[in-house]
């Protein structure tokens, strides 16, 4: 990247240091998130402590530089100098073009406190984190200034955690995550869309700890007029998923466009599995694979011969998935710590990777059992921001019976949930959470049953309403 180039580039995504208060209407991205029938913002970057270097981490097209352009538009409302606020989205630079950029911005603005926006940071490949460290420590441009950077690659913003130990200033929760909408957002907004009745805003959320406490029961007896709303919206949820351009085909025509499914199957296939010497067709069948065995424990070698593959070829691909933030792996509980060497559940963070290659629907139990799990991920990251890439929050249990108990984790207070997406029959499911040694909530379609404080069952609706975001 030439010094020119990059001034050029910077005159041209920083519209606000020329028109600080009409930029926003001509901004590419805020214009398309202004298009859709809601507004809505994730909030992730509102408390940016001066000084602070942050990482931005998740999905591609989930809203990473929509929560970007909403923050810098919130500095300068509240009085930063337009010229000190940077942006630059970096896909496809090299390392070296980091410092350039420094460079570049610093003969553009005057001395003072500055703001850097760097945007798909990990699509850097030759060692972007020792830059940075290099420029946190020997800059004074940059040194002491506030830094986001945000990428789609959970492993690389992970090795930067350690490469930039020391020289987070006064972040307090400097490695964020931004997920795809959670369920009580989703349902806010189709019920505002639908002019319909729901719950007031100001009931909940509760944390995942109170699941474990009688707090869910009282907070469950308050929701019981809304049930019938939410169970429809927890339904239209698995259908539409959490991304904001799914919300928003959802709202418009009631139901989700494959546009969206075909872009990421693009970006799962180019991005995610870039080095892999797959085709596009072995892709779709890799991911369908993981569709149908959702929610089991993953028998690597089952797989490999499904795909005609190798085992170590599926864990390096499983693993890619996962730190492109397409699949969580569940691990199994051994006291309440995650047990790596067993095989742990996958699930897909989102409805709509279940669509990627439609010939085999996934069954609505599952999305369910899928989404209360994601509920609580979320829940749990609002309360600790950055726990999301643990994997060691949210696991499942083997009794010595050899019944499975799907949810269970320290942060859930004594308690474990069982997802049974059925109005009939759920009691089937009081028997494997007799066997373990928690309190129980059998995660219902629409039974609501409280008498018994110790195995309760609650609408999986009510449920991730309460907890998620």
């Amino acid at each position: 990247m030439q010094y020119g180039e990059v001034q050029q580039r910077l005159s041209e995504s920083n519209r606000w240091w020329g028109d600080p208060d009409g930029w926003t209407n001509n901004d590419p991205d805020l214009r398309r998130a202004g298009q859709a029938p809601f507004r809505y913002t994730a909030q992730v970057l509102a408390d940016l402590a001066h000084g602070g270097l942050y990482t931005l981490r998740g999905p591609r097209r989930v809203g990473k530089s929509v929560e970007v352009k909403k923050a810098i538009e919130a500095l300068i409302i509240g009085g930063a100098d337009p010229r000190l606020v940077v942006y630059m989205s970096v896909d496809g630079w090299q390392a070296d073009d980091l410092g350039r950029l420094v460079d570049a911005a610093t003969v553009f603005q005057a001395p003072g406190h500055r703001y850097w926006f760097i945007d798909e940071i990990t699509s850097i490949t030759d060692g972007w984190p020792h830059r940075i460290k290099w420029l946190r420590d020997n800059d004074s441009r940059f040194g002491d200034d506030t830094v986001v950077l945000t990428g789609s690659s959970a492993a690389d913003l992970g090795t930067a955690i350690g490469t930039l130990l020391g020289r987070r200033g006064d972040a307090v929760s400097p490695d964020l995550v931004l997920l795809p909408m959670g369920f009580r957002t989703f349902a806010s907004l189709r019920a505002e869309s639908r002019d319909e009745a729901q719950p007031p805003k100001d009931m909940g959320p509760l944390q995942v700890a109170d699941l474990g406490t009688d707090r869910l029961s009282e907070a469950a007896h308050e929701m019981v007029p809304w049930l019938h709303a939410l169970v429809m919206a927890w339904e239209a949820y698995l259908s539409a998923g959490g991304f904001p351009q799914a919300v928003t085909d959802h709202i418009n025509a009631g139901a989700g466009d494959s546009t969206l499914s075909r872009s990421l199957l693009d970006l799962v296939h180019r991005d995610a599995l870039s080095q892999t010497d797959w085709s596009r067709v072995q892709t779709g069948a890799f991911l369908q694979r993981l569709a149908g065995g959702l929610g089991s424990p993953v028998n690597r070698s089952t797989m490999a011969n499904d795909l005609h593959t190798s085992a170590n070829t599926v864990q390096r691909r499983i693993a890619a998935l996962r730190e492109a933030f397409v699949l969580w792996p569940c691990h199994r509980s051994q006291d309440l710590q995650p047990q790596l060497r067993a095989q742990e559940k996958l699930y897909f963070i989102d409805p709509v990777f279940t669509r990627l290659v439609p010939d085999r629907p996934t069954d609505s139990s599952l999305l369910s059992e899928q989404q209360l799990g994601m509920a609580l991920m979320r829940g749990l990251e609002r309360d600790e921001p950055g726990s999301y890439l643990e994997f060691d929050r949210v696991l499942h249990h083997r009794n010595k019976s050899g019944t499975e108990v799907d949810f269970v984790g320290a942060g859930l207070c004594g308690c474990a949930i069982e997802s049974k997406y059925v109005d009939a029959r759920w009691r089937r499911a009081t028997r494997t959470l007799r066997d373990s040694p928690w309190r129980g909530i059998v995660a219902t379609r629409s039974v609501f049953d409280l008498e018994d404080p110790d195995l309760m069952a609650v609408p999986a609706a009510l449920l991730a309403w309460l907890i998620d975001t």
